[in-house]
């Protein structure tokens, strides 16, 4: 069963769910937020998890947000695959290097990825990302996998020509301008519990642009794996149920497949094995 947020009308709020079989069992009068429900459930969840009486509506009928509670701390990490790193001209990190996404910047499946007035650059980055079930500080890489309760797909849309600026003699990345961009990057379609999933470390991560695979890769060549990423984000910051670290993007970027940037009227299919399919169109933003 996967966890998603929904809501029936646009004038709902959003609120947790499960889905099973084309259909979306009402979670909100139990788990007012996604967080809530996985701090129950770490381990992991199944139709025992359903209350009693629970409202079930067809997936069809329902537009599913993001599965991240609005303000819920999302992690990202840079060059976390050796040859992606070589394709931008990085040395291949020795520690793991991890940004911050503000929620805002989120888009749920099937929304567009909005090209800002101030960016003419956008970029793809299909990423397996992992949600936190456990509240977690100080965690040894041999405990993490007790804090990751599912499994989800990012979409670390980069703002090419917004990625970097001269400080004095240096040139420094701009996480903040390239990578926070409202409404730039996709995240769901929903979480998926890592025993149905499946090894986090043993996936096929794909990337398609318009139809064409643009990335192909496993998640087994990342360069620090998830319970690395547990560890070390822990050892900085607290995660809390419902927290999530997105792991990296494979090789085939666009800005390095002959400057391949977004356009309106493009569609992104990001897909991870027995994680699910993450499909959206880009436009550009009206504002």
């Amino acid at each position: 069963m996967q966890l998603v947020r929904f809501r029936r009308k646009k004038t709902d709020s959003f609120r947790p769910g499960l889905v099973e079989a084309g259909t979306v069992h009402d979670l909100g009068a139990g788990y007012p937020s996604i967080g809530r429900f996985l701090a129950e459930f770490p381990d992991g969840w199944s139709a025992s998890a359903l209350p009693k009486g629970a409202a079930a509506l067809p997936l069809a009928e329902v537009e599913l947000g993001v599965p991240v509670d609005d303000g819920a701390n999302v992690y990202l990490v840079g060059a976390n695959y050796r040859k992606h790193a070589l394709e931008a001209g990085l040395d291949v990190p020795k520690i793991p290097v991890v940004f911050q996404k503000p929620t805002t910047a989120l888009v749920p499946p099937g929304a567009p990825i909005r090209i800002p007035a101030i960016s003419t650059q956008l970029d793809y980055e299909g990423e397996l990302a992992v949600v936190i079930g456990r509240k977690a500080r100080l965690v040894k890489k041999a405990d993490s996998p007790r804090h990751v309760a599912g499994l989800t797909i990012c979409n670390d849309v980069t703002a090419r020509d917004l990625q970097w600026v001269q400080l004095g003699k240096h040139n420094i990345v701009d996480w903040f301008s390239s990578k926070s961009l409202d409404s730039s990057s996709p995240l769901g379609p929903w979480i998926v519990p890592v025993a149905a999933a499946g090894d986090p470390h043993a996936l096929r991560l794909t990337t398609h642009l318009n139809g064409e695979l643009m990335q192909d890769g496993e998640t087994s060549l990342m360069v620090f794996n998830v319970w690395d990423l547990v560890e070390f984000v822990s050892a900085r910051v607290t995660l809390n149920p419902g927290d999530v670290i997105s792991t990296g993007t494979p090789f085939g970027v666009g800005a390095f497949r002959n400057k391949i940037f977004l356009k309106p009227g493009d569609v992104l299919r990001v897909e991870v094995s027995g994680v699910g399919v993450l499909e959206n169109r880009v436009e550009r933003d009206p504002a």
